[in-house]
């Protein structure tokens, strides 16, 4: 007869067992743990941080660096890996083309400022940019908005470069719209976290930089973007700033009358974003109206800039006007719905109407920093709606009479009014000129 195994023996088995393995998983526990956390730290692949490469740029620039390559990098992913990593959000931020990176922290002031424009930023840029920091709740308080004509052309191939997925995330988790936008599956992401496989590789590629102290991706090719050290202003190459505007190479800088000419006729030339821009479209229209709105009902101010072309490439639209039809609309109405939305304009597309100098430009399509600090007052002044000292003593002498407020209209054939003797009255008259 077989004995009848008692409760409490049962019992204490049991109890045993699970003591057991619980020891076994305590002691487990602090493994797994760590080879989740050097998993997501290290993440050679990029899964949950971004390539390697951007991830480089963007820990270099918060933590207060200038950093070489700029002319390498892809702005849109190293924005992307900054926007996820920022622990405080920026006073103020700009967005926008290549023509709005030359706004840096010292003309904006204000408080801290992060220039998030990016080269040939299209409609979709601009709100997907904006939708990164909106989605790691890191809004500015400020947003300066280079409006650029082409952000109103239904040119498809203005927006070839942007993400697609995340516009169709912001058009319906941002504005409300149906855009078909489906949540991307991450749990096979995630198990990345507890792969033994991604750990070894991991590991591999951590002890292999330990060893060399060199930056690589995950290949093993050379990463070329370093912070840089001490003087800037000799550099033969192009460099990001900490607060994401761009200092351009010193022999293009120093271009002298001819050769910024030659590139200017070479520019004038390919204007493809605004050729074959008929009208404003009303989609992109629409689009930019309600990206406004939601970034205001946010609670965020927002300042318009309008960086001024060469007169020359001015001159040239209104000598060949044909295919320009969209161009000439989009000030006008920039202005227009502006004031009808309480936002300051600073700058216009022509230079002649606020008194900018062929001298103050890089080539046609982008102007120097002297230029902004002519045009543009200071973030804290702009919200209150001041012009700069010189801009004053420009609208007084010439108004309105020579300068519509349509902005493009009516010009002299020259495009730029400011003459030299007055100029020179204006240098000696505004302090800081």
């Amino acid at each position: 007869m077989k004995k009848r195994n008692s409760p409490l023996r049962f019992l204490a088995v049991r109890l045993l067992t699970f003591a057991e393995i619980g020891l076994k998983f305590c002691l487990f526990l602090p493994i797994l743990l760590f080879m989740v956390w050097f998993n997501y730290k290290v993440d050679v692949s990029g899964l949950f941080q971004g390539e390697l490469a951007p991830r480089q740029v963007a820990n270099l620039l918060l933590e207060g660096s200038t950093v070489s390559g700029y002319d390498q990098m892809d702005e849109r992913q190293v924005l992307e890996v900054y926007a996820q990593n920022l622990t405080e959000a920026p006073d103020t931020l700009a967005l926008g083309s290549s023509r709005v990176l030359q706004l840096s922290e010292d003309l904006v002031g204000g408080g801290s400022f992060f220039n998030a424009g990016i080269s040939g930023a299209g409609p979709m840029d601009v709100m997907n940019i904006w939708y990164l920091f909106e989605r790691e709740d890191k809004l500015p308080k400020t947003l300066i908005l280079e409006v650029d004509a082409w952000l109103f052309n239904p040119d498809p191939d203005i927006n070839r470069n942007s993400d697609s997925e995340l516009f169709a995330e912001f058009l319906e988790k941002g504005l409300g719209m149906n855009a078909d936008y489906e949540e991307p599956d991450t749990v096979e992401l995630w198990k990345a976290l507890v792969d033994p496989a991604y750990f070894q590789g991991n590991v591999t590629y951590y002890l292999k930089q330990q060893k060399t102290g060199a930056v690589l991706t995950e290949d093993g090719d050379d990463i070329p973007f370093n912070a840089v050290t001490g003087s800037i202003e000799s550099l033969d190459y192009a460099v990001k700033r900490s607060d994401g505007s761009i200092q351009y190479p010193v022999n293009f800088r120093s271009w002298n009358y001819d050769q910024v000419m030659a590139e200017v006729l070479a520019q004038a030339g390919t204007l493809n974003a605004l050729h074959g821009f008929d009208q404003m479209d009303p989609y992109w229209t629409d689009l930019f109206t309600r990206f406004i709105e939601h970034v205001q009902a946010k609670g965020v101010n927002v300042v318009f800039l309008m960086t001024p072309y060469h007169p020359f490439i001015a001159l040239h639209v209104y000598n060949n006007p044909e295919g320009f039809t969209g161009f000439f609309e989009v000030e006008p109405w920039v202005r227009e719905f502006a004031s009808m939305n309480d936002i300051p304009v600073y700058g216009s597309y022509h230079a002649g109407r606020v008194g900018i100098q062929e001298s103050m430009f890089f080539d046609g399509l982008h102007c120097k920093p002297e230029a902004l600090r002519l045009m543009f007052p200071g973030v804290e002044k702009a919200l209150a709606g001041e012009q700069t000292a010189y801009e004053q003593l420009y609208l007084e002498t010439y108004g309105d009479t020579q300068n519509s407020a349509n902005a493009l209209i009516g010009y002299d054939a020259g495009c730029v009014v400011v003459d030299e003797e007055w100029l020179a009255k204006a240098e000696a008259a505004v302090s800081g000129f």
